[in-house]
């Protein structure tokens, strides 16, 4: 079965390297560096695909499924906010008591700035448990 061009979906895909391409610079091959996704200043470091459809009436079928999923979540929210604004109560405390996280921010420590701008610097003192998420490594 030929597949089709994932750039131009009425093309048979003839192998021509052009979806291979870094987005940045176009001489070069992808290397899956992520610089493309940290564009205009959002800091996305990660985007989850969870299948690459290529089926034309998989993806009609898909697209109809999303459109209901649409209709029907409005008219749920819709409800949904009318119960929530029936059922406040102003004399609410919230006596739970919860763990307080202890973090502070970039801009709140000195210096952090200059070492996550700096590759070699951020790759000593500092590593990303979790996209966006950065610890001090702990000396030796």
């Amino acid at each position: 079965m030929k597949k089709n061009c994932v750039l131009d979906l009425n093309k048979i895909c003839n192998n021509c390297g052009e979806c291979d391409k870094c987005d940045l610079d176009p001489n070069k091959i992808c290397n899956n560096c992520g610089k493309c996704l940290n564009i205009d200043g959002f800091d996305t470091r990660s985007i989850r695909i969870d299948d690459v459809i290529e089926d034309e009436t998989e993806i009609k079928k898909i697209q109809e499924e999303l459109e209901e999923e649409k209709t029907n979540s409005a008219d749920y929210d819709e409800i949904n906010q009318t119960e929530l604004l029936n059922d406040y109560d102003d004399d609410y405390v919230d006596t739970d008591k919860k763990e307080e996280i202890d973090f502070e921010l970039i801009d709140d420590i000195d210096g952090l700035n200059e070492i996550l701008e700096d590759e070699e610097k951020r790759k000593k003192y500092i590593e990303e448990t979790y996209p966006g998420m950065f610890s001090i490594k702990k000396a030796k």
